[in-house]
């Protein structure tokens, strides 16, 4: 009788140890509730500083390609083709786009072209909204994103 207890014994805890892990596993103290919820929050602000670290680095390429932009428009020493190719370019490049905006839509399309028409009128369309976008600057709302940067820029540890 004492082997046949000795045995019971053992897979009546190996039992309990499984389910005490199993318990464990899905119920938490408030403890344990509150250090995941921080580490959920640490890992949003630092998703949010990687955003505002990538709209930093674009608007940090925008800026540049306006200084540059600007320096050989106004350099004595750049050819004048140099100064006037990205102007004639984007003006081209606007002047095509509504052209083919205007002849697409008057056309009549069947089946797979519609789609393909679609998709030239959409890179059309960013193209022309980019280039507006350099010449004229962005959107309010890019504004507001560059004052945001800017301000946080000094807090050290990225809270708001």
């Amino acid at each position: 009788m004492g082997i046949f207890s000795f045995l019971s014994n053992l897979a009546g805890k190996g039992i309990l140890d499984g389910v005490k892990d199993i318990v464990d596993e899905f119920v938490t103290t408030d403890k344990e509730r509150f250090e995941q919820m921080l580490k959920k929050e640490e890992l949003r602000i630092k998703e949010e500083q990687l955003q505002l670290e990538r709209e930093k680095t674009y608007l940090r390429d925008t800026q540049s390609a306006r200084e540059t932009y600007a320096k050989v428009s106004t350099s004595d020493k750049a050819p004048f083709i140099n100064k006037i190719f990205p102007s004639v370019l984007a003006m081209f490049t606007v002047m095509l786009t509504f052209i083919l905006f205007f002849y697409f839509s008057q056309g009549k399309f069947e089946g797979g072209q519609k789609d393909i028409v679609i998709y030239i009128l959409g890179v059309l369309s960013t193209i022309t909204t980019q280039i507006f976008a350099f010449y004229y600057g962005s959107s309010l709302g890019s504004k507001n994103k560059e004052e945001i940067i800017k301000n946080l820029g000094g807090n050290k540890n990225g809270l708001l």
